[in-house]
């Protein structure tokens, strides 16, 4: 009996690693789907944001994602100021690190992708 029972247990501790309560799991900053949330956030916020120069992740500190009707990322970023300003051609976007220029910000984005309809969406956005 007890011979079943550590292999089950194992199983069972096994699969419960990675998950919250809120049955979301950890997720790997480098999936594609998380470097499509990653977009859709950057996006909007660069398109609502009144400053003048585009911004872009620098660190991803935490990715989550919970199945809903899809999936929803929660996302724990740090973004910086770019060289690029908004609405003209960009090539590549540096940091500006110049002190009296440098602006840094952590950020939670919460991006739903629809399921069936691939449909993205940001949820929600707080930064400071």
């Amino acid at each position: 009996m007890w011979k079943l029972f550590f292999p089950f247990l194992a199983a069972l501790l096994a699969l419960g690693f990675g998950r919250h309560r809120d049955g979301g799991m950890d997720a790997n900053a480098n999936d594609p789907d998380v470097q499509k949330a990653l977009q859709v956030a950057m996006d909007e916020y660069n398109r609502n944001s009144p400053d003048n120069h585009l911004f872009k992740v620098v660190t991803v500190l935490r990715v989550q994602k919970k199945m809903v009707e899809g999936y929803m990322y929660t996302l724990t970023v740090i973004i910086a100021k770019t060289s690029c300003r908004k609405g003209r051609r960009h090539g590549r976007c540096h940091i500006l690190l110049n002190p009296q220029r440098a602006e840094f910000h952590r950020c939670k984005f919460v991006v739903l992708n629809g399921g069936f309809v691939p449909q993205w969406t940001l949820l929600e956005q707080r930064c400071f």
